[in-house]
């Protein structure tokens, strides 16, 4: 699913969206692609930290393809804990972003995060999904 598949998914537009990609999905599990550049919109010296919201709009995606009979308004990041940042040279590659499921109920979806450059680990973390129902 490319970015033009995901505005159909998720609110977000234009920068707003960084995700550039699905890989892969199932009911627990979810991959997708993003960049470096994202982060690039914040200044120069954003932290890599950030990229968390790449890793929450993956959420956002996974619940917006398997949620329940109950549509999903909007998923709001609630909690962002455990958050590991391990040191990585910038390269062209693109950043895999993966997310696995841990925890649902209708207040929320608890979502385990890691973030790659390469083969290399760049940002993981658990991350608290509020679900706010239509």
């Amino acid at each position: 699913m490319d970015r033009t598949q995901l505005h159909t998914l998720l609110p977000h537009q234009g920068d707003a969206l960084w995700l550039d990609a699905l890989v892969d999905h199932d009911k627990l599990t979810i991959r997708g692609l993003s960049a470096w550049h994202h982060l690039d919109k914040l200044g120069k010296n954003a932290s890599p930290c950030l990229l968390f919201e790449a890793a929450a709009q993956l959420c956002a995606a996974h619940g917006a393809l398997y949620g329940e009979a109950d549509a999903i308004e909007m998923a709001l990041v609630g909690k962002l804990s455990q958050l590991n940042l391990h040191p990585v040279t910038r390269s062209a590659e693109p950043l895999l972003v993966s997310a696995q499921q841990e925890a649902l109920s209708p207040a929320g979806a608890l979502y385990a995060f890691a973030i790659h450059a390469g083969t290399q680990p760049l940002l993981d973390g658990k991350l608290l999904l509020v679900l706010v129902r239509a």
